[in-house]
């Protein structure tokens, strides 16, 4: 149960530290795009995507839908120039960033990342994507620690004082394994 316990609570901070770089790198990203666009405000906008960020497959959207509203008030170019941006960062951060990030942080394969969000989102909608990578890497601790080949079997501990020579003087039979005592006892 401890092993489960703290494989679980790896996995679970191993999925919010992820996550949380993620978001400073959309938020990094952004606020590049939108300084040198010349947006006013482009460090509060960007920290705005970067919470934004947070929300499992929509977040990214929602920022990119304020911040895109900012360039566009400030020019159409400026504008058009961070749209772009976000089509193009949120295909990187849905098809490369979080299964690499993910798999590293939580220690799933990518591909098991990838399925297990698109899953769950189908499946449970918004809920489902924000669990979903939790609930795979805790599934494939509890794979792991349940299926007999997935364990190495650890050796049964001896009795304390017990060994062969002990039982061998004790009740004068052989070892159970048939070798002779170790010389000297």
């Amino acid at each position: 149960m401890r092993r489960v316990g703290r494989d679980s609570s790896r996995i679970i901070t191993g999925y919010l530290s992820g996550n949380l770089l993620i978001s400073v790198i959309c938020g990094g990203l952004t606020f590049g795009v939108l300084f040198l666009a010349g947006v006013p405000f482009a460090g509060v906008i960007a920290l705005v995507v970067a919470l934004a960020d947070l929300i499992p497959l929509v977040g990214a959207t929602l920022g990119a839908i304020v911040a895109a509203g900012a360039a566009f008030l400030h020019s159409p170019t400026a504008g058009v120039v961070v749209l772009v941006f976000f089509v193009v960062y949120q295909q990187v951060e849905n098809h490369l960033l979080q299964p690499v990030i993910m798999a590293r942080a939580v220690r799933l394969n990518p591909l098991t990342v990838l399925v297990s969000v698109l899953l769950a989102a189908e499946l449970a909608g918004l809920v489902g994507a924000l669990l979903a990578i939790p609930v795979a890497g805790i599934g494939q601790v509890l794979l792991r620690e349940f299926n007999a080949g997935g364990r190495q079997a650890l050796p049964v501990p001896a009795e304390p004082g017990r060994g062969p020579a002990v039982r061998r003087r004790a009740g004068g039979r052989k070892p159970a394994d048939g070798n002779p005592p170790p010389a000297g006892g």
